[in-house]
């Protein structure tokens, strides 16, 4: 009897085992249809790297793959060069999925749903032309705490970014601010920008009630996809790193984890060692624990470069032997201040968006990298107002803000217009409709006044401003009644027989943003080591 139980127990134990590891199989093709099915006809790319975190493995001649994956795991493509993923609705790439049984712990935010990954697992990819030039735009920490500093993001970074073409977009962390709820407004502020956005995770990004290492970032992955994962374009190939080992007491340390190493070092086999590799990441690459253990995979890969943000300062830095990369030679590093500035401190402007100009006297602003073959250059783009020729008002549902103009309409102020210059509006993907001229206050102007009659300001080291005047320059259109919820892109442009030509784009929030408030201080339980 005995003898039967120990046989039942091991049979048990044996299922259980297995239920919790299985092998997957699917196809990576050029969905040329564009139907997200692999339809008979359609062709197969080969060579095509597949991961669960971990293992890597490439797609065979048929573009046929098999992995082993374990329960909680993320089985994840790696974006060849001349393809790319389907994009989801804020631009970000559905190049993965889960396999999670019991889906993520009960979080004070939430993660991942229950699901599991069935056979096959096919991943469709469309073709991407022109990888030989590339311009990419690199945010230093967005950062906001609460849904009115994303709306100060759209107009520092979006305003700046709607209307030019990017081949890709890198928040390189800290995402937001301990406030994982801003998640949803702030990928689709940058989504509206109409680039792929590559995210990279931050150490305030963190779900700080997470026991185990493993749940450091479910609610970022069920936003982003994996934490740590990599694509290539054309010869560069970008490796994003998840830097941030969580520590107690919401502290945490620059560290690259078991997990990760060996991702990257099986990748580095699938990528040739004549490819410029990019390291985008959090926490600068000198504050690694490990530099030297992780420079060590890079022996077969001479050009190294390294991106990051954190410091809220910026800065180039060149990491050699004694900073601890011992491979090849030294990674010209670029960390890339704070979109956010000083944490979106400090007195607000004309536009009611605070200065925080960053502790290094940078203004705030964001990166464009170009690069043509091996050649790289950058721009900083700074989001104070230059070359500007109107601006635009929207009304926003603030959480924290004194002062509020009450209207329904988009204000829009032509420095340079007339009564005769012809003022036009697009909101979303309506058409064009023509604005009224109107002779008022401007919305800017009637906030900085009413702070000034609260005595809120001037302070001391500022003069107080005039009374508000009608301006002859203005031009308005009440925000129709139909228009669906949302976030919406507003473009304007205007013309007059001055030689007037200007447009300008902005975002409008018609929006109740009262789920987003926080409305209670966050509790967290502490994390383990």
């Amino acid at each position: 009897m005995k003898n039967y139980i120990i046989v039942f127990i091991g049979l048990f134990l044996f299922q259980n085992i297995l239920s919790q590891h299985k092998k997957i199989h699917g196809y990576v093709y050029w969905d040329e249809n564009i139907n997200a099915v692999f339809d008979e006809g359609e062709k197969p790319i080969p060579n095509v790297a597949i991961s669960n975190g971990r293992d890597v493995v490439l797609t065979n001649h048929k573009g046929r793959y098999s992995l082993k994956i374990s329960n909680g795991e993320t089985v994840f493509l790696i974006k060849p060069a001349g393809y790319i993923a389907k994009l989801s609705e804020d631009n970000v790439p559905l190049n993965y999925a889960f396999n999670k049984p019991e889906g993520s712990p009960d979080f004070f935010f939430p993660g991942i749903e229950p699901q599991t990954i069935e056979k096959p697992l096919n991943f469709p990819l469309y073709k991407n032309e022109g990888e030989n030039n590339l311009k990419i735009a690199l945010l230093g920490d967005i950062q906001p705490k609460t849904i009115d500093e994303v709306y100060y993001m759209s107009k520092v970074v979006s305003e700046k970014m709607l209307g030019e073409d990017y081949d890709f977009i890198v928040p390189l962390g800290d995402i937001s601010y301990d406030n994982l709820r801003l998640f949803d407004p702030i990928k689709i502020v940058l989504g509206k920008i109409g680039a792929p956005v590559y995210y990279v995770y931050g150490n305030h990004d963190r779900n700080y009630d997470a026991k185990e290492l493993k749940y450091r970032d479910e609610t970022y992955k069920s936003h982003f996809g994996p934490s740590y994962y990599a694509f290539t374009y054309g010869m560069h190939s970008f490796i994003t790193l998840n830097n941030v080992f969580p520590k107690p007491h919401h502290r945490y340390k620059a560290f690259i984890d078991e997990d990760q190493m060996q991702f990257v070092k099986e990748l580095l086999k699938t990528i040739p060692s004549e490819n410029h590799v990019h390291l985008l990441m959090h926490i600068p690459l000198e504050q690694l624990i490990n530099i030297k253990e992780f420079s060590a995979l890079f022996k077969k890969h001479p050009m190294v470069s390294a991106y990051a943000g954190h410091t809220h300062i910026q800065f180039f830095e060149t990491i050699g032997e004694k900073e601890g990369w011992i491979t090849n030679d030294p990674v010209e590093e670029l960390v890339a201040g704070a979109v956010s500035g000083s944490f979106w401190h400090g007195e607000k402007d004309m536009f009611g968006i605070p200065g925080a100009m960053m502790a290094d006297g940078t203004p705030r602003g964001f990166w464009i990298m170009n690069l043509q073959g091996n050649k790289k250059n950058y721009d900083y783009i700074v989001s104070e107002p230059d070359m500007r020729q109107m601006h635009i008002w929207t009304p926003f549902h603030h959480e924290r803000e004194l002062v509020t103009v009450d209207s329904d309409s988009i204000f829009v102020n032509i420095y340079a217009g007339n009564k005769d210059t012809k003022v036009e509006v697009k909101i979303g993907k309506g058409e064009w409709q023509t604005m009224n001229y109107t002779e008022d206050f401007d919305p800017y102007f009637l906030r900085l006044n009413i702070l000034q009659q609260k005595g809120i300001t001037p302070t001391e080291n500022s003069i107080k401003l005039g009374k508000p005047r009608k301006s002859m320059h203005l031009w308005s259109y009440p925000i129709p009644d139909n228009l669906p919820q949302g976030i919406h892109i507003v473009s304007v442009r205007a013309s007059n027989q001055y030689g007037l030509d200007a447009w300008s784009n902005t975002m409008l929030f018609n929006t109740d943003n009262t789920p987003y408030f926080r409305s209670k201080k966050l509790k967290t339980e502490r994390l383990i080591n």
